[in-house]
């Protein structure tokens, strides 16, 4: 049985309790996002699929390039079936709205490998 530290038991948690909450912001009816964003909402889908790659990563610490070969697929679509089932909750499902989730998904796996890989 592997030992897990008290610093990645804190992502272990972060995870899911972030999930959820994105799950909970991208189905409740007309959420209003504080201030004006220019032309688009599509750097906050961007930030919160990247942060919720960032947790994912963080919380399996993963050793190989394995991981971004199951990781990625998986968020990716978690992504789509999250825009795709906002249309069953009073919003809208917008395909410009899953790419831009996907390239934070993939921006953020891609850096975190590439610094995973010239650690070594």
């Amino acid at each position: 049985m592997r030992f897990v530290t008290w610093r990645r038991r804190i992502w272990i948690i972060a995870l899911p309790v972030y999930w959820v909450a994105l799950f909970t912001a991208t189905h409740y009816p007309r959420v209003r996002i504080p201030g004006e964003i220019p032309h688009s909402d599509k750097l906050v889908h961007f930030g919160a699929f990247g942060l919720l790659a960032f947790l994912f990563w963080r919380a399996w610490q993963p050793q190989n390039a394995r991981f971004v070969g199951w990781a990625a697929p998986l968020l990716i679509a978690y992504a789509g079936l999250d825009e795709w089932l906002q249309q069953f909750f009073g919003r809208f499902t917008d395909f410009n709205d899953f790419i831009a989730n996907t390239a934070g998904i993939v921006g953020v796996l891609g850096v975190l490998e590439a610094m995973r890989r010239f650690r070594r």
